[in-house]
Order: structure tokens, then sequence, then C-alpha cells
């Protein structure tokens, strides 16, 4: 049942997180120029892999494969934090522009490197286990994978609102949030999904129902072109909603600031231990201090 009420929680959240967007869709602009970059970054150097692809590259083409992961994240990395700091701002009760989002990332362009460097190594040694084929590697590269995103939820706010991060606060201060909110389940993660899913289902049902009563080759690809669509509308509402979010818990958690979008939500009841009682918390620039466990 706990599990239930945190999936229901990341749906509330994403609700909230939707308001953000509905009154700056502007936010949107993150994820999609991210995207694009990242699509231009991996075809630029994907590419000429393709074409000597009856060559023998080894250590060559594992090198490339390396340099596109580590690329592709802190590309993607650069636009979450500009998009961070965006949202940041409209809880500041500031208007957010996209040009002061990116300047305010790339500020912080080294630690995002760090990070994405840590990223890309943990991101291969996955890919790794998963390619072993046992199915005793696929499960330790599941658990593996979702307890890297747990514990990695938060690392794009702490670059962002903290100074002088460093290459392993980053990481502890944003699994203590993670945990100081949300505790060890990943409920309210996947309720964050609910949303973007919404959006997707429609396309597809409709793709397919085109497909099935249609055999024209044009109508197909009009079916695959609004599958396309879909999923595109469902990743930037999912990239702006996650990026809300976490942006909103982390606030809260650090600054006592609660979003006039979010006034419907509870976040105290994050708070909780496991008995339910509820304990002070004492917030600081430095993260969570002395907050409530056991959730």
């Amino acid at each position: 049942m706990r599990y239930f009420s945190r999936l229901k929680t990341g749906f509330v959240l994403s609700v909230a997180s939707l308001r953000v967007l509905r009154s700056h869709p502007k936010l949107a602009l993150y994820p999609l120029v991210s995207g694009i970059a990242s699509a231009v970054f991996m075809a630029a150097l994907l590419g000429p892999l393709f074409l000597a692809s009856e060559m023998s590259l080894g250590g060559i083409e594992i090198a490339v494969l390396f340099v596109v992961y580590l690329g592709t994240t802190y590309i993607t990395a650069l636009f979450n934090a500009g998009l961070v700091y965006s949202v940041g701002e409209v809880f500041h009760g500031n208007d957010p522009h996209i040009g002061d989002g990116l300047r305010a990332a790339s500020r912080k362009s080294g630690t995002l490197l760090i990070w994405s460097f840590v990223s890309a190594i943990v991101g291969i040694f996955i890919q790794a286990l998963e390619s072993r084929g046992g199915i005793g590697a696929q499960i330790a590269a599941m658990i593996f994978s979702v307890g890297w995103a747990v514990a990695t939820f938060f690392v794009i706010p702490v670059i962002v609102f903290q100074d002088d991060v460093s290459a392993t606060s980053m990481f502890t201060e944003s699994a203590s949030t993670f945990k100081e909110t949300w505790g060890e389940t990943v409920g309210t993660k996947v309720g964050l999904g609910i949303i973007p899913a919404l959006i997707m289902i429609p396309g597809i049902v409709l793709a397919v129902g085109i497909i099935a009563i249609s055999q024209s080759l044009a109508m197909v690809a009009i079916a695959l072109a609004i599958a396309v669509s879909f999923g595109v509308l469902s990743m930037l509402v999912g990239g702006v909603i996650t990026g809300v979010a976490k942006t909103a818990l982390y606030v809260y958690a650090t600054e006592d600031i609660k979003p006039e979008e979010f006034n419907q939500f509870d976040f105290d009841s994050m708070f909780e231990s496991a008995s339910g009682d509820t304990q002070d918390k004492s917030r600081g620039s430095g993260g969570i201090q002395g907050t409530k466990r056991g959730i």
C-alpha cells in the first residue's frame, strides 16, 4: 500500500508541475533543444563509425562510443541545469529567461562535466552487465540502474543551487535529499511518468488503428508520423515535469519555500517518519540537516 501512496504522490506532483509548464511553456525549449543537440552530436560521431562498420575498429570503436555517451550526457545535463535554474526563478517569483538559464548552467560547466563523466562510466558498466546475457546479470543491472537513478535524482539541483560542490558532495547531497523527501522507494518517481504515458498512449492507439484499417503506404507513413509526434510531446512534457518536480522538492527542502503552483501539495507529509510522526527540519544552504528519516 505504501508504494501506491508514493505513486499517487508522484502523480499529484506531476499535475502541479504541469501547471508550471502551462504558465511558462517556453520551459519546454530546454528538453527540445537538448534532444536536437544530442541527436546531432550522435550523428556526427556515429555516422563515420557506421560507414566504416566493416572495419575492425576494436578499441577505437569503444572509445568513440564512450565519447558519444559522455557528450550526450553532458548536453542533457547542461540543459537540465538551465531548466532547473529557470524553474527556481519561477519559484522565487521571477520571470524565467532561457538565456539566463543557459548562462547559469555554463557557469557550472566544469562540475556538470565531472557528473557527466561519472554518469557515462556508470552507464557503460550497466550496459556491460546487461550484455552478459545471464538472468543474474540482467537483474543486477536493473537493480544497479534503479539505485543509481534514485541516488542521483537531485544531482542537478545540488550543482545549480549550491556553491563549490565537490565531486563527492554532489552525490551525497543528492542521495540525502532523496532519502529525506521520498525515502528509499521509487513509487513517487514512477508516478511522475504517468502524465507522459497518458500523452503517449492515444498516439500509439491512433497510429495502430490507422495501420490496421489501411494498407496504403502513405497512411502507414502518416500513422508513424502521428506516433512520433505524440512521442516527442510526451518526452518534452515528461522532461519539464521531472525538472519542475525535483526543483520544487529541493527548494522546499533547503529553503522552506512552497511554490504557489504546489499549494495543494502536502510537502510535510513526505517528511513523516516510519512511525508517522513529523519532526522538525533544519534547512540550510548545505541541504537538509537533521531531517526526518525512515520514510
